[in-house]
């Protein structure tokens, strides 16, 4: 009763349940759901090595000649490696090409269901977070998870067999935790350091991504020291401690990868000296709002001299990918596979859809703008005087460092490590776990706005429902593993 009564608190408001914000709530989990039960688990980024990582575990950890993601930590594929293994155990004759296949995609696809699990973890978690820098306030919960909604690369990211849907659900479930410890630093415990410690040891388990979360928690140490200095000591205390006890969690994988390759974090390609010469200048510059072709043609090259679209030019690309699917993945079909058995792919179809899709969402982006400015303005807010402030503006402070820390260090990889023709690792969802934090960002903006005007707020949200209804499309998946 006490789990149950748990699980319910999040989703009440003056003691009843909140039926906008569950309803919300069961939408988007329904449409991971959806995606978990038709999306082929062989398709998505490096699908065949993120796959083949889950064929060699649980018995070793695979190198550089089993796969490509040799580097990668190995949470994400421990349980499907199990399904694997249980799989080949069932069948007679073990070692069939047919046999792996089927084993294989029978992993990948009870992946998937582990990331419809993670995604009811992060929405339920969204909600408890607003609860933690609101109490009581609904709007910000609905706000919160309309906004989450909207994202494309969210549905896209956990369609997919790969780590990244377990950063964001470590990174959110950390920012979670930070965001008590930030409410209460004046009587942090032991537990504290303890929860965190463990779920940010979990997240370096995760993928090297989510290492980016922790020159933000860094950040805030120094922004208490600042702003709160009685509680410094003691909030420093909760914060190393974690941070030891993370390293106890993950550090000894990263070690094994510096005894095995000389690096702690090792890659599948080698790496340039950095430095910003690496891209050319259209890298930086390009936008693709030169003829509107970012609202046209927002999708991958094709075969021949015509359609290379964004090639290795990072805002349209990546703006395409969090609410596209530029790199054709999801709903935009180039698979060879395919076309050998449809005679052509979708790309004359999907496009100009997809380019819709962007100038729609336009809109959701202003009100991300609108949050990143808010986080930016929140640290202007410390310098004030009022207490029962200080601790949301303290918070909001962190998510946008988190934000800006994030881009940069992502910039420093593709600055690192360039793709020249094509830019292939400019992809949304490698920066899911950030880009999770706009929807709270965006959220807090749209909460001043109802402060002000409450009419306008309701505007709001009526016009980032019909968005949505109009991308919907763009969150189901076209490449059906059944049907």
């Amino acid at each position: 009763m006490k789990l149950l009564s748990a699980l319910k608190a999040p989703f009440l408001h003056n003691g009843k349940v909140d039926k906008l914000l569950l309803a919300i709530f069961l939408v988007i989990n329904l449409l991971v759901f959806i995606n978990s039960v038709l999306h082929n688990p062989e398709m998505g980024y490096d699908a065949e090595d993120h796959l083949a990582y889950i064929q060699v575990l649980p018995y070793r950890f695979p190198n550089d000649q089993d796969t490509r993601e040799f580097f990668s930590p190995p949470l994400p594929y421990i349980l499907p490696s199990f399904v694997d293994k249980a799989c080949l155990a069932l069948k007679q004759d073990r070692t069939a090409p047919k046999t792996l296949d089927d084993c294989r995609k029978a992993a990948g696809k009870f992946d998937q269901f582990i990331n419809l699990a993670m995604s009811i973890g992060i929405t339920f978690l969204f909600i408890k977070i607003a609860e933690t820098i609101r109490p009581g306030n609904r709007f910000l919960k609905i706000s919160a998870l309309a906004l989450l909604g909207m994202m494309t690369v969210y549905y896209k990211t956990f369609s997919q067999v790969r780590g990244e849907p377990y950063v964001a659900f470590f990174t959110i479930w950390a920012i979670f935790l930070i965001a008590k410890i930030i409410n209460r630093r004046e009587k942090a415990i032991w537990k504290d350091s303890l929860g965190l410690g463990l779920i940010l040891g979990l997240l370096g388990l995760s993928r090297q991504w989510g290492f980016m979360l922790f020159p933000a928690v860094v950040a805030l140490v120094a922004l208490v020291w600042i702003f709160d200095t009685k509680n410094g000591w003691r909030f420093t205390k909760t914060i190393g401690i974690s941070f030891v006890i993370a390293f106890l969690v993950c550090g000894w994988f990263y070690l094994r990868l510096y005894v095995k390759y000389g690096t702690l974090f090792a890659f599948n390609r080698s790496t340039s000296d950095f430095s910003v010469s690496n891209q050319p200048f259209t890298f930086f510059r390009n936008t693709g709002l030169k003829d509107w072709l970012l609202f046209k043609v927002p999708t991958r090259s094709t075969a021949g001299p015509l359609h290379k679209n964004f090639e290795n030019q990072f805002v349209p690309t990546f703006y395409s990918e969090m609410w596209g699917d530029y790199w054709g993945y999801f709903v935009f079909i180039r698979d060879k596979s395919y076309m050998a058995v449809n005679g052509v792919g979708n790309q004359a179809e999907i496009t100009p859809y997809l380019g819709r899709v962007n100038a729609v969402a336009v809109y959701p982006s202003l009100i991300f703008l609108g949050g990143v400015l808010i986080g930016a303005y929140s640290i202007v807010k410390l310098f004030g005087k009022r207490p029962e402030e200080s601790s949301r503006n303290l918070f909001y402070t962190f998510l946008f460092l988190f934000e800006i820390l994030s881009f940069l260090m992502y910039f420093y990889f593709l600055l690192s490590y360039p793709d020249y023709i094509r830019g292939s690792t400019i992809k949304a969802t490698y920066m899911i776990h950030a880009l999770l934090v706009l929807p709270l960002l965006g959220a807090e903006f749209l909460e001043r706005v109802r402060e002000i005007k409450y009419q306008v707020y309701v505007i709001c949200m009526v016009l980032l429902g019909l968005a949505f209804l109009y991308n919907l499309p763009a969150m189901i998946t076209r490449y059906r593993m059944f049907f």
